[in-house]
């Protein structure tokens, strides 16, 4: 009798040192069945000795699980209340702000806040973006900054003139560096890594909808408590906290919630 899922997900749990427990059932074997036909592996045991044995294979799991679609200025009118109201209110506070995308994808999302941030005309002295993935190769590519149409068809024409190049082939623009620099990126795991603290905005954008409850949970405590009393935390526009209250946020417009001691 073959390998059952659930023992191929205990196993793979192990070896790539990631809580697949944490993630919904269903979505993990969905996206191991996808790679498994991509890659003509025959059962579970395979998969688990290429998981093992592959370090190709093994990064190509770990690439294909974790989520990597995202664009600028995505449900553009969160960023506009972003602009409009969360950044002039931080600054009104402090003289200075730390921001953290997480997770991050292909950099698109705290590359648009770096390019409101410039818009707002805010000196680069009053502000720190860091971004992070599981996901190496998402980040290397995200420090790449080049991006295709699709990424961009919230980016007006005179942004995108602003601050993207276009490349020869006209396939693809890259950011130019007065927003790259803003942009510091390092790979984490948010399920089993530890959070620094002192953060002011908080986006984890679309990555709740891909958690149990319980993890789900065990995130929002672990990021309510990275946050600043008066912070701020930004989520995608089909996740809800529900009852907020008892994790000190208080839901100020669609995504965006208050955080206060």
């Amino acid at each position: 009798m073959g390998m059952k899922f659930t023992e191929f997900k205990d196993q793979a749990k192990k070896i790539l040192n990631i809580d697949l427990d944490g993630y919904k059932l269903d979505r993990v074997e969905r996206r191991t069945k996808s790679l498994m036909r991509r890659y003509q592996v025959k059962d579970y045991e395979q998969c688990i000795e290429l998981i093992k044995n592959d370090g190709e294979f093994k990064d190509a799991y770990l690439n294909h699980f974790t989520i990597n679609t995202s664009e600028f200025f995505r449900n553009p009118e969160n960023f506009e209340f972003l602009q409009s109201d969360v950044l002039p209110k931080l600054f009104e506070q402090k003289k200075k702000i730390k921001i953290w995308s997480a997770p991050c994808s292909n950099g698109s999302e705290p590359y648009t806040l770096g390019i409101i941030l410039k818009e707002m005309g805010i000196d680069n002295s009053r502000f720190e973006i860091y971004a992070t993935d599981l996901d190496h190769t998402i980040l290397a590519e995200a420090k790449k900054a080049q991006y295709k149409e699709n990424s961009l068809k919230n980016v007006s024409d005179s942004l995108l003139k602003k601050y993207f190049r276009e490349s020869a082939d006209e396939k693809t623009f890259g950011l130019k560096p007065t927003i790259k620099s803003l942009v510091k990126f390092e790979q984490k795991d948010l399920i089993n890594s530890r959070f620094s603290n002192n953060w002011d905005l908080i986006l984890s954008r679309n990555f709740f909808i891909y958690l149990t409850k319980d993890m789900k949970d065990t995130l929002i405590k672990k990021f309510t408590a990275a946050l600043n009393s008066g912070g701020y935390f930004f989520l995608g526009n089909t996740e809800y906290i529900f009852s907020p209250e008892q994790y000190n946020l208080q839901k100020i417009f669609q995504s965006f919630y208050l955080y206060e001691e």
